[in-house]
């Protein structure tokens, strides 16, 4: 069955959607009035920021930062523009006045650690950023760049991830229902605004609903046949394996992602598309082939997985040495983070473990050992955890050791328990951002003087 399935599927060439480029250029203006911004910052923000994907409401991105200010960001930016860029600002200052159509303002008060969004009416009501949960997000977005309180800041990455995430189409899209109220409450006249921001998200949408569905139709085609002819190979390989590494659970990943790859069938021979159907066809067959492409870059991951343990089960130094490394170097990872006395000198006995390990990769009970120090080091992680990290869910979506079927997957990833530090202690600092930034004032769009201008700002 498995040979029908690639001759079916090798006949259909690939197929691959690329947007049609953009060619307009969005202006890009920076005001440093306290020269906190480096030359070579300047010149990365003029580079990268027309190669973000903007609607085409938006003509300039102007990025301003400031240091000490007087009063909050919205109103000191607000009096700054009509001052030193009055063109910001071309209708005033005053109640039901506007930022200058065009413009998408990114801005930051490093001294009152205040960050904001603004935007011309047009642009907000393209991107539906006036307020709202896509303004909160691209402040969000914005702040981990921006540094902690005596860190240097990367301007740059916060600039750069604000207007992503400002010009993210997903986002705009997920929010539109907002943009009706939103809309109603500034006047009818931005009406025909807010139709052609929602058609330029909506066109953008499709246009990448229509590219992955191809590149996933040529993926799937190119690889299906191939793998269905090795899948009984990879099937054999993983139930040789015989090391404490081999689990049952490990084992039942490997079951689970086999028996959805079989599950598929002839899935490009079942939706009937050809390299020449139309883009209609792809997108109403996207979540299929979505699917068929995850089960066969699993498959394919978990290949490369399980053919790396059977290596170091037989012997293979390389293999070995390199798996010795990688947790080694986690080791030294927990080791150095950890406040405890006692808990840094457990690791670092454990460590010299690993070390000493690393000098007998020949040793006939190498596999067991390394079971062992996976076993032992997964306990420390949970008395680090319990211990300093009181902060972290570990329950949250997502949070696991990467699975066999995994690109990210090392030897021994979920034995025992053990996930990495380093995945622990990602986890726990976002944790503790998400927890801060819950905790914060919030988004603050209101000026003191009643102008109207979309956008806001938020503290960090």
């Amino acid at each position: 069955m498995a040979a029908s399935l690639a001759l079916a599927l090798l006949t259909a060439g690939p197929a691959l959607a690329q947007p049609p480029a953009d060619t307009a250029t969005t202006n890009v203006e920076i005001s440093d009035p306290y020269d906190l911004v480096s030359d070579s910052a300047e010149q990365t923000l003029r580079e990268e920021t027309p190669k973000i994907e903007l609607p085409e409401q938006v003509s300039e991105v102007s990025y301003i930062v400031f240091d000490d200010i007087d009063g909050n960001l919205n109103d000191h930016l607000l009096q700054w523009s009509a001052d030193n860029r009055p063109e910001l600002v071309p209708d005033g200052t005053d109640k039901g006045d506007s930022w200058a159509n065009g413009q998408l303002i990114v801005a930051v008060s490093m001294g009152e650690r205040e960050n904001g969004v603004y935007c011309g009416d047009d642009v907000c009501a393209a991107l539906d950023l006036f307020e709202g949960p896509h303004l909160d997000r691209a402040l969000e977005d914005m702040k981990p760049g921006l540094g902690d309180d005596g860190d240097a800041p990367n301007f740059t990455v916060a600039f750069l991830d604000a207007v992503r995430t400002a010009a993210d189409p997903s986002l705009v899209v997920e929010d539109n229902s907002r943009s009706g109220a939103t809309m109603a409450a500034i006047g009818g006249g931005i009406g025909a605004v807010v139709v052609g921001g929602g058609g330029w998200a909506y066109v953008y949408s499709r246009r990448k609903k229509t590219a992955q569905a191809k590149e996933h139709y040529d993926y799937v085609s190119r690889e299906f046949g191939s793998v269905a002819q090795r899948l009984d190979h990879i099937d054999i390989r993983a139930n040789s394996l015989t090391s404490p590494i081999a689990n049952a659970e490990l084992r039942r990943q490997w079951e689970e992602v086999r028996d959805e790859f079989l599950a598929l069938g002839d899935v490009i021979g079942n939706t009937g598309l050809t390299a020449n159907s139309t883009d209609a066809e792809f997108r109403t067959h996207h979540d299929e082939l979505a699917a068929a492409a995850e089960s066969v870059e699993h498959i394919e991951n978990a290949e490369k997985n399980i053919e790396r343990i059977f290596q170091m089960e037989h012997g293979d130094s390389a293999a070995r040495r390199e798996e010795l490394t990688q947790l080694s170097e986690d080791i030294i990872s927990a080791q150095t983070e950890t406040k405890d006395e006692n808990l840094t000198a457990r690791l670092g006995a454990l460590e010299s473990e690993a070390l000493e390990l690393r000098d007998a990769l020949a040793a006939e009970d190498f596999m067991d050992r390394y079971a062992d120090l996976l076993r032992a080091y997964s306990h420390l992680l949970e008395l680090i955890k319990n211990e300093e990290m009181p902060e972290l869910d570990e329950d949250a979506e997502d949070r696991h050791a990467p699975r066999i079927y995994e690109r990210d997957y090392r030897v021994g990833h979920g034995y025992a328990g053990w996930v990495p530090f380093v995945y622990m202690n990602s986890w726990y600092h976002s944790d503790i951002l998400a927890g801060q930034s819950a905790s914060s004032s919030g988004t603050n769009t209101s000026f003191s003087s009643g102008f109207s201008g979309g956008g806001g700002s938020s503290s960090f």
